[in-house]
């Protein structure tokens, strides 16, 4: 990725574009550079501004249990992702989806909804429309490694939304038996158990308790193995109801 600094060495490769597209580019462009294009420039942005302006709109989305998103298309400016809005798109967040699934929908929808900003910016149909500053803009900012952990005295809900939302990166994660654990998939059950115990094992995975419900532990990857079911991984791990789930 180009530094703003960077941008501004290569200004002169930059004109002779009417219009310039940013996606994914994740830091502020100078107004030096954003002056060099007549028409200025659009930013993509994954989220239904101003929610969840930022680097991680997708995962924030998931890990708050959003039940939909979106894509919108603003005019750049130097304050991040504040642009009047040209177009938005509305869409569902399904209960299957996680970072990797929901990003691809949104990848697809978003480029054909650019296209359309484009039409509108090129036939001089663009009506902008202001963030709205008395609305709740709200951040999504940068995933760091340790939020991947998981607290099993937290809700049953808020973990399975933290395996879907960090299925990319870092993953949810938990050690046991001396080893890193990634989640993969869970689902939520109204079982109530001890928070971190083990309640039950099955053909659906490990059920552990939580602050609230429980989860099912259905497919995970232990490091450096592959990946494997929960009951698997209770079978050859030699894990037992009653038993803390993590180490520590």
């Amino acid at each position: 990725m180009l530094s703003p600094e960077r941008l501004i060495d290569i200004k002169d490769k930059l004109t002779g574009f009417d219009l310039g597209v940013v996606v994914a580019y994740g830091l502020i462009i100078p107004r030096k550079i954003i002056n060099l294009f007549p028409m200025g420039i659009i930013n993509l942005h994954p989220s239904l501004l101003p929610k969840y302006r930022g680097a991680a709109p997708i995962q924030w989305a998931l890990l708050n249990g959003e039940e939909e998103t979106g894509v919108s298309i603003i005019y750049l400016t130097e304050e991040l992702d504040a642009g009047d809005i040209i177009i938005q798109e509305k869409v569902k967040i399904l209960p299957e989806d996680n970072a990797e699934t929901l990003s691809s929908r949104l990848s697809v929808i978003g480029a054909n909804v650019l296209a359309k900003a484009v039409e509108l910016i090129e036939n001089n149909n663009v009506r902008p429309v202001p963030q709205n500053s008395l609305g709740i803009p709200s951040y999504a900012p940068k995933i760091e490694p340790q939020m991947g952990r998981i607290d099993w005295n937290t809700g049953a809900r808020d973990i399975v939304n933290k395996v879907r939302a960090l299925s990319l990166w870092p993953g949810a994660y938990f050690y046991s038996k001396g080893i890193k654990v990634n989640m993969l998939e869970a689902e939520v059950s109204p079982i109530n158990g001890e928070a971190g115990k083990v309640i039950d094992i099955g053909d659906n995975g490990i059920l552990v308790g939580s602050r609230d419900g429980s989860v099912w532990i259905k497919k995970i990857r232990p490091e450096n193995r592959k990946i494997m079911s929960g009951l698997d991984f209770a079978n050859g791990y030699r894990i037992k109801i009653g038993d803390p789930i993590s180490d520590g």
